[in-house]
């Protein structure tokens, strides 16, 4: 159930067991992805096994922390302050409607830190679990065996995933090899970023991307997803 599509009525008569947030960023993907990637893929995949669990699935929140990219045009960055707090409100949110567990889903890596924060912050209040879709069981193995270089952003999973998703409509135009990361990435800012990384994708082989792995990977990933939200229940 979409809360976004659904009556009132319908979230009172629901399980309310668990709720699924699925989290992204709106950033520069290079040539190969749109900039909701991370968020087209985490709200797919939340609303599939929510469908298949029948577990509610609130909207995506396609804004988070992005300020290494915000030398691209098109990039939005919320501070990871805000972030913390917006996780916060929706948490406690869930608790008010009665919801026992909440589990966030990302497609973005740099949301952790705020995730993380807005968890402790909101301990006694419900029982919130943070992952990134690529930390769901089985699913690191799974990229390594249908990427022999999947990547640091612009990963070759990722664009085969968001390729699948939108119907291969995203073709891209760059699909060589970007440049390895540097020492201490995390760190660089946004301009060193643009400067390194002008195509902006970082340690990417993306003539192994295609939409037909993004379609196996997708329903691998779903999969695990099914088995962690009947776990956590």
């Amino acid at each position: 159930m979409n809360l976004i599509e659904s009556l009132s009525a319908e979230v009172e008569n629901a399980s309310r067991s668990m709720i699924l947030l699925p989290a992204g960023s709106l950033e520069q993907h290079g040539t190969e992805a749109p900039l909701g990637c991370d968020g087209i893929i985490a709200g797919a995949l939340c609303r599939e096994a929510g469908l298949l669990t029948s577990t509610p699935v609130l909207p995506t929140l396609y804004y988070g922390y992005s300020l290494c990219h915000s030398s691209f045009p098109g990039t939005f960055t919320l501070s990871e302050k805000t972030y913390s707090k917006l996780l916060v409100e929706i948490i406690n949110e869930a608790a008010r409607n009665k919801f026992n567990r909440i589990l966030i889903l990302s497609g973005h890596g740099g949301n952790r830190k705020g995730a993380e924060r807005a968890i402790s912050e909101t301990q006694g209040t419900i029982s919130s679990h943070y992952l990134g879709y690529w930390q769901l069981p089985g699913v690191q193995e799974k990229e390594n065996l249908l990427f022999r270089k999947s990547g640091y952003h612009v990963t070759a999973s990722e664009v085969s995933l968001v390729w699948y998703l939108l119907s291969g409509s995203i073709p891209g135009v760059f699909t060589g090899t970007y440049p390895p990361a540097v020492k201490n990435i995390s760190e660089i800012s946004p301009e060193q970023w643009k400067d390194v990384y002008p195509d902006g994708g970082v340690g990417t082989d993306l003539s192994d991307a295609s939409v037909s792995k993004g379609k196996i990977l997708f329903e691998f990933i779903t999969d695990s997803l099914i088995e962690t939200i009947r776990r956590l229940e």
